[in-house]
């Protein structure tokens, strides 16, 4: 069969091809070609040429038609059968000769029987057994596919862009795009990296967060871009001002070393410099801190200003001395608000020591060079009781207690001792003495007159303390210095402890002092100093004298004095000294004047306060137990 032939059969109808092109591209279209002809394959199968015959059995492109009508003996057709009366005869069965030359160039049968060349978009040839096809205008072989023809038309005028079609048809869609590293179509088409005031970049076909623009700065990585404007402030260096100067979105960190310093003292212990944002560094203090001590609030025993002085306007801290007299110990001032001051001295006593009559507390009983009884009095006073005339008397002439060898002392505030080894309190007024006396306790008094002479001659009724001879060198007269090339004046009391003695009694027992040999002696009795005595020389008040108020008036000084002198008597063959103002009853009144208002018949005592004029006291009785 010729190619012209084929042709014919297509066009006539007698022969249907239906061939459909699927293209995967938008652009590319199928077509269906009618070329007329139906196709029986070598199976038998049936095909149909549009006649009301039929005909079966193998066909042939090159097989005759049946025979035409003609009468029933009549022969068929060529390559038909015979007909019957009035009837033509089939036609003859068409075959495909795999060995026709028309298979080099039959669209149909190209190459091999029934293998077509037909695609959609396209015109179809056979070429020496090999199917080819030239595109209808417009149409493209994107995909190089013979099997789908011209699937393609341009679109966009033929020029590529990111649509997800190959817009220029040459088989690649979206061709020219890196969905790797574009950051308009990263990972595919107009997908486009953003961030807001932020580079952007495409890596891998993932957007990724670069830098921020400047004055931008990412605070918050779950919110994408730079969603912060923070411009940078005192050269990004972090202060304390309330600003994130280094823009790293926090306020105040990373602070230099502050630029105040706080007090760390006391209550203040521990505070450091804080930054308060736009009030600056502060120290942030307890509510116990006080700027100045405020002692209205009292003591709390706290270093409130933070000074390192605690309670400093209570003294807290600070010595103080704990209780009085010698026991007073060593203490330190504490806060107490109920003691006045709000304070009170904490610390603590020294032992009780041995009382002595030096003006304090040396016992620590509250009492001060006592001499209440026997067995609560002062250890250094010699106290001696004179049974023939029933009283206890000073042992030694009166001194003050802060009188030394060479003073006779200043305070005449306390009552006077009854110790040895100090000058004797002279240049006293007998009612000066009479008052020092009654300090010593009730019923204490200057001693009477009597009762002086009594202890001064002792248990042996002698003129002297020491005989009845006078003996310059036994007690302080104007001779007993003099003679030893020096001046008359008063000596300690009990310089002479040897010699210038009156004996009370010969008893060797305990009682009165705390040296027993000494319990019945007294000394000084003659010389040193005269003695007040408690006698009046005078009966009634004297009228004109305004300033004696109280009979007597009038007083008797005893013993003599370092200044009385001695002299000599010559009996016969025989001298002797004599010191009758030494002896035990010399009697010295005071100094008087006589009264001229009332024509002289009044005298009245002169107050005496003489260096040589002294005292000692006396007790009626004994010191009891």
């Amino acid at each position: 069969m010729i190619a012209g032939r084929l042709v014919n059969l297509f066009r006539s109808g007698l022969f249907w091809v239906a061939v459909a092109a699927a293209g995967t591209a938008a652009g590319c279209h199928d077509h269906l070609y009618d070329f007329g002809v139906g196709v029986i394959p070598v199976d038998a199968a049936v095909v149909t040429d549009g006649s009301a015959k039929t005909d079966t059995g193998v066909i042939t492109f090159d097989a005759h038609p049946g025979g035409s009508g003609g009468h029933a003996d009549a022969a068929g057709g060529a390559g038909g059968s015979a007909g019957t009366s009035g009837t033509g005869g089939t036609g003859g069965i068409q075959t495909c000769n795999p060995n026709s030359i028309d298979l080099q160039t039959d669209v149909a049968n190209c190459g091999t029987c029934f293998h077509q060349c037909i695609v959609p978009n396209a015109t179809p040839a056979c070429v020496k057994g090999a199917c080819q096809f030239t595109c209808e205008a417009g149409f493209f072989d994107a995909d190089n596919d013979p099997s789908n023809g011209c699937e393609c038309t341009k679109t966009n005028g033929g020029i590529e862009i990111c649509d997800g079609i190959d817009n220029d048809c040459n088989g690649i869609v979206d061709d020219g795009f890196d969905f790797q590293t574009d950051v308009n179509n990263c990972g595919g088409c107009n997908r486009q990296c953003a961030f807001p005031f932020a580079t952007a970049s495409c890596v891998a076909g993932v957007c990724t967060q670069g830098a921020c623009l400047p004055d931008f700065y990412d605070r918050d990585p779950t919110i994408p871009g730079c969603e912060t404007e923070c411009i940078m402030t005192n050269g990004g260096v972090e202060i304390c001002d309330g600003i994130d100067n280094d823009c790293d979105g926090v306020v105040d960190d990373n602070l230099q070393a502050a630029t105040t310093t706080c007090l760390t003292q006391g209550v203040c212990a521990g505070v450091h410099p804080t930054c308060l944002g736009q009030n600056g560094w502060s120290c942030v203090y307890p509510t116990t801190y006080q700027a100045v001590e405020d002692t209205s609030l009292g003591c709390d025993g706290l270093d409130n200003d933070c000074n390192g002085q605690t309670d400093e306007g209570f003294l807290i801290g600070k010595a103080c001395i704990f209780g009085t007299g010698p026991c007073a110990g060593a203490g330190t001032w504490v806060c107490d608000n109920s003691q006045p001051g709000d304070h009170r001295c904490m610390g603590t006593m020294k032992p009780p020591g041995v009382e002595i009559c030096d003006g304090l507390d040396n016992d620590c009983d509250g009492l001060v060079d006592e001499i209440d009884s026997l067995s609560n009095r002062t250890t250094d006073d010699l106290l001696v009781y004179v049974p023939s005339v029933n009283v206890t008397m000073y042992g030694y002439e009166a001194s003050r207690y802060d009188a030394t060898s060479t003073s006779n002392g200043f305070d005449s505030t306390r009552r006077a001792c009854s110790v040895p080894g100090k000058l004797p309190w002279s240049n006293v007024t007998m009612a000066e003495a009479e008052a020092t006396c009654a300090l010593a306790g009730p019923n204490w008094r200057v001693c009477t007159a009597a009762e002086w002479q009594a202890a001064c001659q002792g248990v042996t009724a002698t003129t002297f303390p020491y005989g009845n001879a006078y003996v310059a060198a036994d007690c302080n007269g104007n001779d007993y210095l003099t003679s030893k090339g020096g001046t008359a004046a008063p000596i300690p009391t009990g310089s002479d402890s040897t010699t210038c003695v009156s004996v009370i009694s010969t008893k060797t027992s305990t009682g009165f002092s705390i040296n027993p040999s000494l319990n019945y002696s007294i000394f000084d009795m003659s010389g040193n100093v005269k003695e007040w005595t408690a006698t009046d020389l005078t009966s009634t008040k004297p009228p004109s004298n305004p300033q004696c108020t109280t009979v007597p008036c009038l007083f008797e000084m005893r013993g003599g004095a370092y200044d009385i002198s001695s002299f000599t008597v010559t009996s016969g063959t025989t001298t002797t000294t004599s010191a009758p103002g030494l002896q035990c009853n010399a009697s010295v009144p005071a100094p008087y004047a006589t009264i001229t208002g009332d024509g002289g018949n009044t005298t009245q005592g002169i107050d005496v306060r003489l260096p040589s004029v002294g005292f000692r006291c006396c007790l009626p009785g004994t010191l009891p137990p």
